[in-house]
């Protein structure tokens, strides 16, 4: 079982209208830091939350909580599959591919999750039986209480961090700007 929590944040126009002034690649990079560096307290609670059993050392699930930008994404793999099966490029499977992700509503720009590390579907269901618990087992949260102990702060910082990441990736496009015209000039 897993839990999926969503929060809409509004009120960020104008820090959506300057990151719509950088390179798309850019605008995603900044938001992936942003929100690695805003999900850092939340990684630091569930980690203290999180069952230790001091006899056996790491890994465990105490150290093997991580934010973490990398998504598993297996929408359009089976397009990709059918192409190159098909005798087709992998130009065209490529197509077929990003055809499958538009047409799925991928219409996430930038994803940062929070939990155990993936290490082997036997951790992953001991994670989850930690989390929930089970029909021989108490629930021991870890997860949840991390989230509702650090969201406000999470939300609030990644306003003031996105307004800092965006001011520094201005500046290094102005200066590599001027560099550029220095060198023309």
């Amino acid at each position: 079982m897993s839990l999926r929590v969503s929060t809409k944040i509004e009120g960020l126009r104008e820090l959506d209208v300057a990151l719509g002034e950088f390179k798309k690649s850019t605008a995603r990079n900044i938001l992936k830091r942003t929100l690695m560096q805003a999900a850092q307290p939340m990684v630091d609670m569930a980690s203290r939350l999180a069952p230790d059993d001091p006899a056996t050392g790491p890994p465990d699930l105490h150290s093997s909580i991580i934010a973490s930008s990398k998504v598993d994404n297996k929408t359009g793999k089976k397009d990709y599959a059918a192409v190159m099966e098909a005798g087709g490029s992998q130009a065209e499977a490529r197509e077929a591919l990003i055809a499958a992700r538009r047409a799925g509503g991928e219409d996430s720009f930038a994803i940062v999750l929070v939990g155990p590390a993936k290490s082997g579907r036997k951790n992953s269901i001991k994670a989850n039986v930690q989390e929930f618990g089970s029909v021989k087992q108490a629930a021991q949260p870890y997860m949840r209480p991390a989230w509702e102990a650090s969201q406000g702060s999470i939300l609030d910082s990644i306003k003031n961090i996105l307004a800092a990441e965006i001011a520094k990736a201005t500046a290094r496009a102005q200066a590599r700007a001027l560099k550029l015209a220095a060198k023309k000039g």
